[in-house]
C-alpha cells in the first residue's frame, strides 16, 4: 500500500510543478494582420453550367447578415490566353466578345442573396443573355463588423492584403 500512496504523491507533484513551469516564458511576435471572418471563395463556372446568361454560385458562408449588411464582391477572371497569371476584375465587368461571328459589348454583373452569387451575361448591344465560356470567380464576404474604411473593394490585391484573406476553393 506504500508503493501506491508513493506513486500518487509523485504523480501529484509532477502535475502541480507542470503547472507552474508551463506559465512562464516570453512572449511570442504578433501574428500576421487579417481577420478570420473575411473570407475569400474560388469557383469555376463550366461553360454547361450558364443557362440563359446566368450561373449560380452555392456560397454557404453567405449569410443573410452579410447579405444584408456586409459587402460581397466578386471578382471575375476572363483571361482566355491560359497565362499563369490571373487578373481579378470587379463585377460588373463589361468586354469585347465574338457575339455571333460580330464584335460585341458583354457585361458580366452579379447579384446575391443568402447562400448563392448569381452570375449573368449579356450583350450591351442585343440586351440577350449569353452562356460564358468557362470563367473562374472569386467571392469576397466581409460581415459588417470587419469592414475597414478607405479600403478600395474594387481592387482584390488590396482586399486581399488589407483583410489578410485566404482563398478557398469551392470547386
Amino acid at each position: 500500500m506504500n508503493l501506491r500512496r508513493f506513486k500518487v504523491a509523485f504523480a501529484a507533484i509532477l502535475m502541480v510543478g507542470t503547472v507552474f513551469t508551463a506559465c512562464s516564458g516570453e512572449d511570442g511576435e504578433d501574428g500576421a494582420t487579417g481577420n478570420a471572418n473575411v473570407q475569400s471563395y474560388s469557383y469555376t463556372v463550366a461553360d454547361t453550367s450558364w443557362s440563359q446568361g446566368t450561373a449560380t454560385i452555392s456560397i454557404p458562408a453567405l449569410s443573410k447578415s452579410i447579405a444584408d449588411n456586409g459587402i460581397v464582391s466578386v471578382f471575375g477572371s476572363f483571361d482566355s490566353l491560359g497565362t499563369d497569371t490571373m487578373i481579378w476584375r470587379p463585377l460588373p465587368y463589361t468586354f469585347v466578345a465574338n457575339v455571333g461571328g460580330q464584335g460585341a459589348l458583354v457585361r458580366v454583373s452579379n447579384r446575391h442573396s443568402v447562400g448563392q452569387v448569381t452570375i449573368a451575361a449579356n450583350s450591351t448591344t442585343t440586351n440577350q443573355g449569353l452562356n460564358l465560356f468557362t470563367s473562374t470567380f472569386r467571392v469576397v464576404l466581409i460581415p459588417n463588423t470587419a469592414k475597414v474604411e478607405g479600403v478600395n473593394i474594387n481592387n482584390y490585391e488590396e482586399v486581399k492584403a488589407v483583410y489578410g484573406i485566404k482563398e478557398i476553393d469551392l470547386n
